[in-house]
């Protein structure tokens, strides 16, 4: 029995003839939701169908894309025209997407809008802390076998390797990865030796980013201390995380770009700087040299017995003035004087005697000045202007007025 052997291009070729010409194929509407969604540079679409049961592989190349009216994302409920075709090059089967309309949301999408709304209405979309501009280390959460942990240190070395770099290794997809994620953040807070965190991971499905739209993921980056720049997927691909970190980067190795400052650059700026300050510090020796040459020209400066002079003149000048301002001091202060020494001296009892009067005290010095304080035979001295008269006492008559009394 002869054999008919054929190619693989052949076969994929024929069997791609037969869907094509299959006018069930063609045109056909399938009901599914959107998954593994890409929108490539070239403004082709590249995504998966799938519903409850299975899944294939489409995609909407751009003079249909570009007549979309809205924007597709993961787990989007469509409708969609198509024909079912075979990819020949790689005989993958698949459909060539002409025509989508929106039918609803998926389950996922549905909880991912929910929870975005609920945390954006709380304030958790609000606190953005500022990145340090020249961290001393850098924290890395992602999969420790991911390509995106590569990508990070890969750019990271190019732009800046003398910042230390602390991997904080985590799973980024499955059903661990919640909790992993966030330990990995509550140890690095607790650590306390990283200035920045990327959290990050490549691009993938609803499914497969899921765990970064958890609300536990989502309430470590917020309670977060250290800023964490979040990069998870591409360009097109937003999470709860995205909006909660404090910064949000389409790529793990943006992510590096942003957080890394170029060594290089830096470099530059400090020798600008150093050049700079040079220049400030030299105009000011220029401008002090000119000022102190200014003064030490000043003719006052240059004669300086001239500037004595008139300094110990102004001081003898100075010195007159106090002491005429002393003499009329003293001058004021010794009239007063005299003219209080006067007034004492009319009060005192010396100036009574010089009027006539004569001044009693007994033996022990006490002024007599009654005669109950006298007895018969005690001693007096009286005094008078020109000196003392030393009596006995032989009899004491009260006053009339004072026995009337």
């Amino acid at each position: 029995m002869d054999r008919k052997i054929i190619g693989i291009g052949e076969l994929n070729h024929y069997v791609a003839a037969i869907l094509h010409e299959d006018y069930i194929l063609n045109g056909i509407w399938l009901r599914a939701e959107i998954s593994n969604l890409t929108y490539h540079k070239s403004g082709h679409l590249y995504f998966s169908l799938k519903d409850e049961n299975a899944g294939i592989q489409a995609v909407m190349f751009s003079q249909y894309a570009s007549q979309l009216n809205f924007l597709l994302v993961d787990g989007m409920k469509v409708l969609v025209r198509c024909q079912i075709g075979l990819y020949e090059k790689v005989g993958n089967y698949q459909a060539y997407v002409y025509e989508i309309e929106q039918e609803g949301l998926g389950t996922l999408y549905s909880q991912f809008l929910e929870l975005k709304s609920t945390l954006e209405q709380k304030g958790y979309f609000d606190k953005h802390q500022p990145l340090a501009k020249y961290p001393a280390a850098v924290g890395i959460i992602t999969s420790k076998t991911g390509a995106a942990i590569h990508d990070i240190i890969r750019v990271g070395r190019r732009r800046n390797k003398t910042i230390p770099i602390y991997i904080y290794p985590a799973s980024v997809q499955g059903q661990y990865a919640k909790n992993e994620i966030v330990w990995a953040i509550e140890k690095a807070n607790a650590d306390a030796i990283v200035d920045v965190i990327i959290l990050g991971r490549g691009g993938g499905s609803i499914e497969d980013l899921w765990c970064f739209n958890e609300l536990a993921v989502a309430l470590a980056i917020y309670n977060s201390k250290i800023p964490i720049v979040c990069a998870v997927g591409h360009e097109i691909d937003f999470t709860i995380s995205d909006f909660v970190a404090d910064h949000r980067a389409a790529t793990p190795s943006a992510a590096a770009e942003i957080v890394f400052p170029n060594l290089a650059d830096t470099v530059a700026t400090l020798k600008y700087h150093i050049r700079t300050l040079d220049n400030i510090m030299k105009t000011k020796v220029r401008e002090c040299e000119v000022n102190l040459n200014d003064l030490i020209n000043r003719p006052i400066f240059k004669d300086k017995t001239k500037m004595y002079l008139q300094k110990i003149q102004e001081l003898d000048l100075l010195a007159e003035d106090l002491n005429e301002r002393i003499q009329d001091i003293l001058h004021k202060k010794k009239m007063e004087l005299n003219l209080n020494l006067k007034q004492i001296e009319k009060l005192s009892p010396i100036a009574t005697i010089l009027r006539g009067f004569g001044m009693v005290t007994s033996s022990s010095g006490h002024v007599v000045s009654n005669v109950d304080k006298i007895a018969i035979g005690d001693d007096l001295d009286i005094r008078v202007a020109n000196g003392n008269i030393i009596s006995k006492v032989i009899s004491k008559q009260k006053d009339i007025k004072e026995k009337v009394k």
